[in-house]
């Protein structure tokens, strides 16, 4: 699709939210010369009014003041209620149901100095505003990272991405952009064309034929101006030619179903290699917004769905419209009077086969949205089928999928009620012009004076009529396939259309080797651009140091992890690899230094060998083994019936929760990650099993840069320094006996409730 329809397509969804797209260049004037030339940095819609009705308000952000703008209606000038940034002392915000209200104070006891309302698809403008504030009350002066228009733009595609699903883009876009696909296969598509469109001509010989048949043999003879003799000796060759016409029509047929079929099944392919690879690269942050269902329906049916119409839909409607045109031509040849009845209606037919088309577009798409939910319950159940069991759900599990796939009968019940109900009429209509040209026919041919309609003619013009309904069927079947492929194809393009969130540089760095120094300078993350969770970390971690992350449920450890790797990218501050941002860093390189050990280690369907050489797949047997021996996983591995090559099955249900982590420790070791990452990885197993696990791990982290997260605080006893997360701030750091002589700290509260417990487990 091209940028200018992509463009339109967002002022269509814009002006449906009625949502602006950029802070109109007036407002912009009027703020600016407030602020005597002062340019604004960043500015949020606010869509609220005081009395929480729809309005049109904007926040406008400088690097000294902040600005209310009122937009101006036919009858008010617009109104600048202006003041400077200094005087913003807090930021308070109340979050409703469906709304929120942000208030800028200033001095305690003073009248707030702007009370703001909004819905929630304006939060992520508002928030960008909000956290530069909430950084220079705390002390840190911020710069807004891009423009004003860019940032603003960014939360506004946010805003309009559920709207964007409500409305289709152009059929027409869509097609064009599905017959890109057909570029590579040029000569086999013009070798399909060319079959088919001879096909076609071939089909066009036969009634012609038939005509001259009876006109020069059949009526000749039985008017007595030919013997039998001279009839069989002129209706010979005619019928040779038919007959001949007939096999040309299928070898031609052949070719065209041949080159056409194989090349509907490359295509496919191709739309699931692009759609799968482009699923590797989106951030994490796009899966946990989707369900898994959603996004195997897409690579699976819906790009399968495609097949039929890339392979003979657009021929089949390209060709049906040439023959329409080419038969019309013929009948009107014929006989213009019978001709003209032929054709005249054929427009309304057209007509009403695209207005059923655009009727059906939205009950496609609501299909495919009910087929996905019926996905989304198999890709839950069948990997959590041990939880179902456990809790003997399985009774509730099948009446869910039951009732969605009620669901989905029904919605595609209603596609064929439709469907089924208009195509009778259709017909109904096209019956009506056979009956007219009969009623038309008759009388001329019964007439005894010369009229132009022969027999012969008429026969002509029969079989012609015949096959010019073809075309108009094949034209209204193909509006139906056309809504079942433009629907999939919205849902492969928007997944193909999402833009990673994190890219890297032209020119990214590749640190050879990582030495492990890890900064984290004024850091700050939100998930959905709302809430904070990470609250201006700063630490500064050396080479081969082992660092605690301890806090309560929820505090922001895995977080600091995740941004470690780059999972998700930062939306303040830094984050420094050995004194390089690691915004320059290739992240894939990157990540090979990086070693993750999880509290729910994954193993894949394969086997154990597999499993250890996910990292390393071209590592020696030696390798492995040795991993394997470290990670003190090689004496219950060689218990196994086939040893490592025994099939561990899908997410490893075969192994026991500590042979699974032991698996997932010799993953790590035989990466020889410089930076190591323990999230709770001795959680949920026994002793035993733990003390396993510790070993390997104390084998693992020497000569490392260690983060271990654990909510059991005497597994960090190794510790070189603990850092104590809290609601999203680094508030304690220190190491362990440190940490403890702040009695009314983080740390030590933790630490005396986990004693209590323990005490409590023991007695």
């Amino acid at each position: 699709m091209s940028t200018q329809s992509l463009r339109a397509s967002q002022e269509v969804i814009c002006r449906y939210l009625d949502q602006p797209e950029e802070l109109p260049a007036e407002i912009r004037r009027e703020v600016e010369a407030a602020w005597d030339g002062e340019a604004v940095q960043l500015y949020a819609f606010l869509d609220l009014n005081s009395r929480m009705e729809l309005g049109r308000q904007w926040l406008a952000l400088g690097p000294k003041h902040v600005a209310l703008v009122h937009e101006s209606n036919d009858n008010a000038p617009i109104k600048v209620e202006s003041f400077k940034r200094t005087q913003i002392k807090a930021v308070r915000e109340a979050d409703g149901l469906s709304a929120t209200v942000l208030t800028l104070a200033g001095n305690p006891g003073e009248a707030p100095l702007a009370v703001l309302r909004y819905t929630h698809r304006q939060r992520r403008a508002v928030e960008n505003i909000r956290y530069l504030l909430d950084q220079q009350i705390e002390g840190f002066d911020i710069e807004p990272k891009g423009s004003a228009e860019g940032i603003y733009a960014e939360s506004v595609s946010q805003a309009v991405s559920e709207a964007q699903a409500a409305f289709a883009a152009n059929k027409l876009a869509v097609v064009w952009r599905l017959i890109s696909y057909l570029g590579p296969y040029r000569f086999r598509v013009a070798l399909g064309m060319l079959g088919a469109a001879l096909m076609t001509l071939s089909t066009l010989m036969p009634p012609f034929l038939s005509g001259r048949l009876i006109d020069k043999v059949v009526k000749p003879f039985e008017s007595g101006a030919l013997d039998a003799g001279a009839a069989l000796k002129l209706a010979w060759p005619i019928l040779g030619l038919i007959a001949v016409t007939y096999l040309l029509m299928e070898v031609f047929a052949y070719v065209r179903l041949r080159s056409m079929a194989v090349l509907g099944e490359l295509v496919a392919r191709d739309l699931r290699d692009e759609l799968y690879g482009h699923l590797q690269k989106l951030s994490l942050g796009y899966f946990s917004r989707k369900q898994t269902g959603s996004i195997i329906s897409r690579v699976s049916s819906d790009t399968d769905r495609l097949w039929d119409f890339i392979a003979f839909g657009v021929v089949e409607v390209s060709l049906s419209v040439i023959k329409l045109l080419g038969l019309g031509v013929f009948l009107i040849v014929l006989d213009w009077q019978l001709g003209l009845a032929m054709i005249l209606p054929v427009p309304l037919l057209l007509y009403a086969i695209f207005r059923h088309g655009q009727t059906m577009q939205g009950f496609f798409l609501r299909a495919w949205r009910k087929w996905s939910n019926l996905t989304d319950v198999l890709s839950d159940t069948i990997p959590g089928i041990r939880v179902v069991k456990a809790f003997h759900q399985e009774g509730r599990e099948t009446e869910r999928f039951n009732n969605r796939n009620e669901i989905v009968v029904k919605e595609f019940n209603s596609i064929h009620s439709i469907w089924t109900g208009f195509w009778p009429k259709l017909m109904l209509c096209v019956h009506g012009m056979v009956m007219l040209v009969w009623l038309m026919a008759i009388p001329r041919l019964l007439s005894v004076d010369t009229s132009g309609l022969t027999v012969g003619v008429f026969v002509s013009f029969l079989l012609y009529m015949t096959m010019f309904f073809q075309p108009i069927e094949v034209i209204g079947q193909m509006a139906r396939m056309l809504n079942r492929a433009t629907s999939s194809a919205h849902r492969i393009f928007e997944v193909l259309d999402t833009e990673p969130q994190i890219t890297d540089e032209d020119a990214a760095v590749k640190l050879e080797p990582v030495e492990g120094q890890v900064t984290f300078d004024n850091v700050s993350f939100s998930y959905d651009g709302v809430r904070q969770i990470i609250k201006g970390i700063n630490f500064d971690v050396q080479p081969g140091e082992m660092i605690g992350l301890v806090g309560p449920s929820g505090a922001g450890k895995t977080t600091i992890t995740n941004l470690i790797v780059r999972f998700f990218e930062s939306t303040g501050g830094r984050i420094l690899i050995d004194g390089v941002d690691l915004k320059e860093l290739d992240s894939g390189h990157f990540r090979q230094q990086v070693g993750m050990v999880l509290q729910d280690p994954y193993l894949f369907h394969g086997t154990i060998v597999e499993n250890i050489r996910y990292a390393r797949p071209d590592a020696e047997m030696m390798d492995v083994i040795e991993a394997a021996k470290a990670a003190n996983a090689h004496d219950f591995v060689c218990k196994l019936p086939h040893g490592y090559d025994t099939i561990v099955g899908e997410r490893g249900h075969t192994l026991s929760g500590g042979e699974r982590q032991r698996v997932s420790i010799a993953r790590a070791i035989l990466a020889n990650p410089r930076i190591l990452i323990l999230d709770e990885a001795t959680s949920s197993v026994d002793t035993e099993t733990e003390r396993n696990i510790q070993e390997a791990l104390d084998r693992l982290i020497k000569g490392r840069t260690v983060f271990a997260i654990a909510h059991r605080l005497s597994t960090l006893s190794r510790a070189n320094r603990l850092f104590v997360v809290d609601d999203g701030r680094l508030v304690e750091e220190g190491t362990h006996a440190e940490l403890l002589q702040n009695e009314d700290g983080v740390y030590s509260k933790l630490h005396r409730l986990q004693q209590e417990l323990h005490e409590a487990y023991a007695v």
